[in-house]
């Protein structure tokens, strides 16, 4: 199957319609692709070990110095960018198509319309959650507030994580990969899959919490399909936990 390359036609085809170099043909192969997105999920939190290690050290009084927050600062860095190759490498034993191509209109359109749908079904869904669980945001968010408030240290390494790392790492694994190695004709069921385990990383006691995750991946999985492009994903990634961000860290003043 050649790489996708951008027409000049006016009219775009859709370029992830097209199926995967290898599609799933016997159950070794589906056991080997699940194994492998196993591997995609623990890459999507291993980078945020050096994290951990600053806020461990926070808690038990002992606030990493300067030098030693720089070198897990680094090796955060490092982290996600071996994490973000390994993904790619994967990605690339069933498909060809590049995983970010040059813009065209559509793409600005799916990023645009995408954000609104993902905005209103978060003004849809909050106020089921929290007539359900009491809470003003979800446990996901809750967390992510929780973690500011513990020094400039943490801080930068939530921006870092929050707002550039996890829309590159996750949109590459829970619709790069999850779309791809486990592409159908009829795309509800990979669509659906990747909903699934969005919402089941982004952890919640509550069903509903879960539900406003699974129904936002859907909608990524969903332009993902159409648009075949990675950077509208990882754009809309960033539109939708910017704001939760910004205003987090309005609170802390």
């Amino acid at each position: 199957m050649a790489s996708y390359q951008v027409p000049t036609e006016t009219r775009l085809p859709m370029p992830h319609q097209e199926p995967p170099r290898r599609s799933i043909r016997t159950l070794k192969d589906l056991v080997v692709r699940i194994v492998w997105l196993a591997v995609g999920l623990a890459l999507v939190f291993i980078p945020q070990l050096p994290m951990s290690a600053v806020l461990i050290m926070k808690k038990e009084h002992h606030p990493a110095s300067t030098p030693v927050f720089i070198a897990l600062l680094v090796l955060m860095i490092v982290l996600y960018g071996g994490a973000i190759w390994a993904v790619r490498r994967l990605i690339r034993q069933y498909t060809s198509q590049p995983l970010v191509r040059r813009w065209e209109a559509r793409d600005w359109l799916y990023l645009g319309v995408g954000y609104l749908v993902m905005l209103g079904t978060k003004l849809l869904l909050i106020p089921f959650y929290t007539g359900t669980s009491g809470e003003k945001m979800t446990q996901n968010d809750a967390a992510i507030q929780a973690l500011l408030k513990n020094g400039n240290q943490m801080v930068i390494m939530i921006v870092l994580m929050t707002v550039f790392a996890a829309p590159i790492i996750e949109e590459m694994v829970f619709r790069g990969y999850v779309m791809t190695a486990f592409y159908t004709k009829n795309p509800i069921w990979p669509i659906l899959i990747s909903g699934i385990l969005f919402g089941a990383v982004h952890r919640n006691d509550n069903l509903a919490g879960t539900l406003i995750y699974v129904v936002l991946g859907m909608i990524l999985a969903y332009v993902y399909r159409r648009t075949g492009n990675m950077g509208v994903n990882i754009g809309l990634h960033f539109l939708n936990n910017a704001p939760m961000l910004l205003i987090g860290l309005q609170m802390l003043k």
